[in-house]
């Protein structure tokens, strides 16, 4: 097991934030647990499991964390491109501070259904945050990339989409989300699409991505609509230190 120090989560929530990997419950995870505690002093430690560990995730309750988040982890193959030619959009990567501003003001905005929101450690606007800056880092990582969706009709930005390289063939897909004022109009879809064939451009043929299975309209999106295919789906627990 070890205990990763999560930079981002910790400068949001103003104390360390920690994430458990390679949880196995035969280790002493009392001992585990002060040789994390000792020299981090966190406020908040999560720990994903597969959902049919059930001894394991006990075990985690056992040591007193609780259960905040089902996630289901799936792919897709990209073999076709959409016809995004009746659509009056265009998707561009986002290479400047300016457009990236219009990007970070939905990212702090959109998201309504992820586990930091429903946390009682954390507030709405850490949520926010969080997501805000996880976007600006993939605008500065090599290996990442944010794209935004434009409206042809005045240049706003309407939708974006961030993903990692994972090899020259496999991307890992992270955030996405449409200005909530066009929300519940397609543009989920429409942003996918353009992401896809974007993708399929550069050689890329795989995505991985992660989702709350509380997020149905994403869930019924990508796994009812879209075709990517369940690999594994997480118990995510986690606990807390004096929040």
């Amino acid at each position: 097991m070890r205990a990763e120090l999560i930079e981002i989560d910790s400068q949001i929530f103003g104390r360390n934030v920690l994430a458990i990997h390679d949880f196995d419950i035969y280790s002493d995870f009392a001992a585990f647990e002060r040789s994390y505690v000792a020299p981090h002093a966190p406020a908040y430690v999560s720990c994903k499991v597969p959902v049919e560990n059930i001894a394991g995730i006990h075990a985690l309750e056992d040591a007193g964390f609780r259960f905040v988040e089902c996630q289901i982890r799936s792919s897709i193959k990209l073999r076709k491109t959409h016809d995004t030619s009746p659509y009056r959009y265009s998707f561009e990567r986002v290479t400047s501070e300016e457009d990236l501003a219009a990007v970070l003001e939905i990212g702090g905005a959109t998201f309504l259904h992820d586990r930091f929101r429903a946390d009682p450690c954390y507030s709405p606007g850490d949520s926010g945050r969080r997501y805000q800056a996880y976007v600006a880092q993939s605008f500065r990582s090599p290996d990442e990339a944010v794209y935004r969706l434009i409206d042809g009709s005045n240049g706003n930005t309407v939708a974006f989409k961030t993903h990692r390289y994972v090899s020259p063939t496999e991307v890992l897909f992270l955030l996405g989300g449409v200005h909530p004022d066009f929300k519940n109009l397609g543009l989920g879809l429409i942003n996918e699409y353009f992401e896809f064939n974007e993708l399929i451009r550069k050689g890329i043929n795989r995505g991985v991505t992660h989702i709350s299975a509380s997020n149905y309209p994403v869930f019924n999106l990508e796994i009812g609509h879209l075709g990517f295919h369940v690999m594994t789906t997480f118990a995510v627990l986690r606990k807390v230190y004096n929040c």
